[in-house]
């Protein structure tokens, strides 16, 4: 019973919410099989503790079917009533907490008993209602279609279908939700493509790019915003665009949700990411800038916790730039706001990384060492980062050992898209000729120096580049 979708359920409620739950079950309208009611009340005191062993379906039945000798069928019937109870009750919560839902479909039903004075009453409300709402996001603009349909249905049911201007908004704002929606998913198909090793149709709305091209919904936030990440997205030469969709952020952010202004921030990043990765240094401090302007918006959010991917990247951008004091600032006020089941791993690898930059590398292989590898970025990162202690300590053969352990992990894991495995790939084959003339094995060279300034993309190219040139100094290599 422990393991099932009731318990997993119910452990997802607050005190008040299960009191609210056991008056739901209580109720006949809801409810109308006693037996219900008492299964609720033998689980609610285990609600601090529902891996009880004391928990037991057959003590339960014991007590309250009387006489009767347990039956595994009996029991399985009201474990799944009871389910389906509370997933009723999960979906009224949502539906109580959703002021608009809730008017719309209040107008609906008097639109359909002919209370008529009482629905054009009550659209008027609805229409406040949504006006009020801050954002303007693709859910408000269906919101809008909604009310200009119902509004629609009831001047033509009225009037004999005699001609109503809210038809015209309910295609204008039905156009808008579509391209809002259909262009911030389409945008996220391209990044992921863009990361991972994963493909998507988008020949439709390829089509619809050129549509917008013309710059008509450019008056719509919804719409411009994400027609600019597209192009982020797609053309990562075109600064003037990305220079655009900074100010259309500065502008019209709050018009969003934190979630989904966060989400357009992310996007910015990303087009910063591949400038970095092919080797231009302005865009390190770019994405700085925009981890800042987030840290100030309260934009490092997931949820109730600092999102653990932004918690590393600020900090290793932080201290790649020599931010130092404003980087340990930034651990010492956010490392408690992290989710703690993946707080620990986040701070050692941000440790590493204030290790490192300290030429403290005893220091931070100890901290990389502790790193638990839980998605690909983390390895991605980590090794990367190991690699390089491993050349500044001359640990030449942990070096050449990760070096081959690396490059198995690139060509075997499906999910690294092709830019990602070929910016890593690019920085072991330079790091690894780094590394062996530092081994004397080969001679430093311009040609060596030529090719590190010049490949592209290449994780860490910056740092890269410092290697060569004091490689170049040491070499006495003169032009």
């Amino acid at each position: 019973m422990q393991s099932s979708k009731l318990i997993q359920l119910l452990k997802t409620l607050s005190k008040k919410e299960m009191k609210e739950f056991q008056q739901f079950t209580n109720s006949e309208f809801f409810n109308k099989n006693e037996q219900i009611s008492k299964f609720l009340s033998y689980l609610i005191p285990y609600q601090q503790d529902f891996e009880s062993d004391q928990l037991d379906k057959e003590t339960f039945f014991k007590k309250h079917y009387k006489g009767e000798v347990y039956e595994e069928q009996k029991f399985r019937y009201l474990l799944s009533d009871l389910t389906i109870l509370l997933e009723e009750f999960i979906a009224f919560v949502e539906y109580r907490n959703n002021n608009f839902q809730q008017k719309y479909f209040l107008l609906q039903g008097l639109n359909k008993r002919n209370q008529d004075k009482y629905f054009l009453q009550d659209l008027e409300v609805i229409k406040k209602l949504s006006n009020s709402n801050p954002f303007r996001d693709s859910n408000y603009y269906f919101n809008q279609h909604n009310i200009n349909e119902i509004s629609y249905d009831f001047t033509s049911e009225k009037r004999n279908r005699a001609f109503d201007s809210s038809l015209q908004e309910v295609i204008d704002n039905l156009e808008i939700t579509y391209l809002a929606k259909g262009f911030k998913y389409y945008c996220e198909m391209i990044n992921r493509r863009n990361i991972l090793q994963v493909s998507y149709n988008l020949s439709f709305f390829d089509q619809m790019v050129q549509y917008l091209q013309n710059g008509s919904f450019d008056d719509i936030p919804a719409v411009h915003i994400y027609r600019l990440i597209y192009i982020t997205l797609t053309n990562h030469n075109d600064q003037e665009n990305y220079k655009a969709l900074l100010n259309a952020l500065e502008k019209n952010g709050r018009l969003f949700s934190q979630k989904e202004q966060r989400g357009m921030y992310v996007f910015a990043q990303n087009y910063c990411i591949k400038r970095i990765n092919q080797g231009e240094p302005a865009a390190l401090e770019e994405i700085f800038m925009l981890y800042q302007k987030m840290v100030e918006h309260g934009l490092i959010y997931e949820g109730n916790y600092v999102s653990q991917p932004d918690f590393k990247n600020i900090v290793t951008t932080g201290l790649r730039l020599n931010e130092v004091d404003w980087v340990n600032n930034f651990i010492e006020d956010y490392k408690s706001k992290l989710n703690p089941e993946f707080s620990e791993n986040a701070f050692t690898y941000s440790m590493a990384w204030v290790h490192f930059n300290k030429k403290e590398y005893d220091k931070a292989l100890r901290m990389l060492l502790k790193v638990e590898f839980n998605d690909v970025y983390y390895h991605l990162d980590s090794k990367s980062l190991l690699m390089k202690v491993y050349f500044e300590m001359n640990e030449y053969d942990a070096f050449f050992s990760l070096i081959d352990a690396f490059k198995i992990y690139l060509r075997r894991n499906k999910f690294i898209s092709d830019f990602q495995r070929e910016t890593y790939h690019n920085f072991i084959l330079l790091i690894n000729k780094l590394m062996k003339i530092k081994l004397g094995k080969n001679v430093m060279s311009w040609a060596l120096y030529d090719e590190v300034n010049q490949t592209k993309p290449a994780a860490d190219l910056v740092w890269l580049k410092l290697k060569a040139a004091d490689l170049a100094v040491a070499a006495k290599l003169k032009r």
